[in-house]
């Protein structure tokens, strides 16, 4: 059976250019990066073009602003806990909203006992968060970051992140913007964004598992997670992942050229799907705004009348299709 993949908000096959772009890295030199010989050398420039296409791709200043991790959640985890830690003497206060990925909202839960406190933002019915005045009524003295969630996978709302990052700015307060279902698939400038902090996730844009981004911008301090090597200026120790982080800038590379192109395509191909079913199953529903400039071009999120999401999950997997409910992780973080 020919499997039709309807979960590319979980994961994306890698692109042909991809693979051919790691095959050296998984085949040929598995040097360390560490190493001083020929081979190491090799690797380390590897590395360090991988990590030139990325700061290319997101307008950033300096290659140095980009930091490898080993997946998006450890670049959430390195990002909150890092800058909460390192910011400590000047507040103790933390705002995110209730659609945060697991590993944001945990990694601010986790802070707690440290001695910092949570401030959750409220969104409205489509999980759009509300306006300036509305948010700055959640602002304290002693605030020190604030996390916002560039998109959401389960009602793929994209949330005003320019309008925010302006205002966060002149309260002087840090942004961590989690990008890790967003890049790709939205045009992510941290030259006119200007966050502090960004996470990505290569493997949602047809580049590899393994590797997560955290876009650090220069002068922002953070403390590391992990000890050991000097890797990545000191901010994540261990032996670099080089074939999967050659993989993610050659998938940043590529999207780069393409992305107007992308999202434009997606978006046809978002409506007429919208479409399609609405003209056999007129009852259909949608989680989330309306197709537009407000919801990520490749999400789709729908409701059947008395139908249930998991019941139809397995039907369809029985079927050859590959989806998924996702929206219980959304019910959870709102219940909190």
């Amino acid at each position: 059976m020919n499997r039709i993949n309807l979960d590319a908000q979980s994961s994306t096959p890698p692109a042909p250019e991809v693979i051919e772009a790691m095959r050296p890295y998984l085949s040929g030199n598995f040097a360390s990066a560490a190493a001083a010989h020929y081979s190491g050398k090799q690797v380390r420039k590897a590395i360090e073009r991988a990590r030139e296409q990325i700061a290319a791709a997101i307008s950033a200043s300096d290659v140095e602003e980009i930091i490898f991790t080993g997946s998006g959640t450890e670049a959430n985890n390195l990002a909150i806990k890092g800058i909460l830690t390192a910011r400590k003497p000047f507040g103790n206060h933390v705002l995110s909203t209730p659609l945060d990925h697991p590993s944001v909202w945990f990694s601010i839960q986790s802070m707690i006992s440290q001695g910092f406190e949570h401030g959750v933002w409220e969104v409205d019915a489509v999980g759009r968060l509300p306006g300036i005045e509305c948010l700055g009524e959640n602002l304290r003295q002693d605030t020190i970051l604030a996390s916002v969630p560039v998109s959401t996978p389960e009602l793929g709302i994209v949330q005003p992140i320019h309008a925010i990052s302006e205002w966060l700015e002149r309260e002087g307060v840090a942004l961590m913007l989690d990008a890790t279902t967003a890049g790709g698939w939205t045009p992510l400038d941290v030259a006119t964004l200007k966050p502090s902090l960004m996470s990505l996730s290569p493997h949602r844009f047809h580049g590899p598992k393994g590797v997560g981004i955290l876009y650090k911008r220069r002068g922002v301090s953070l403390v590391p997670l992990m000890h050991g090597g000097n890797q990545e200026f000191g901010l994540r120790a261990g032996t670099e992942n080089v074939a999967s982080i050659v993989g993610a800038g050659k998938a940043f590379e590529l999207m780069s050229g393409i992305l107007d192109e992308r999202i434009e395509n997606a978006c046809k191909l978002q409506s007429f799907l919208l479409r399609e079913i609405k003209s056999k199953i007129p009852s259909t529903g949608i989680i989330g705004p309306a197709p537009g400039k407000d919801r990520l071009s490749n999400q789709l999120n729908i409701v059947f009348e008395g139908v249930e999401g998991e019941a139809l999950m397995l039907m369809t997997n029985v079927r050859g299709l590959d989806c998924h409910t996702g929206i219980s992780c959304v019910n959870r973080h709102m219940e909190s």
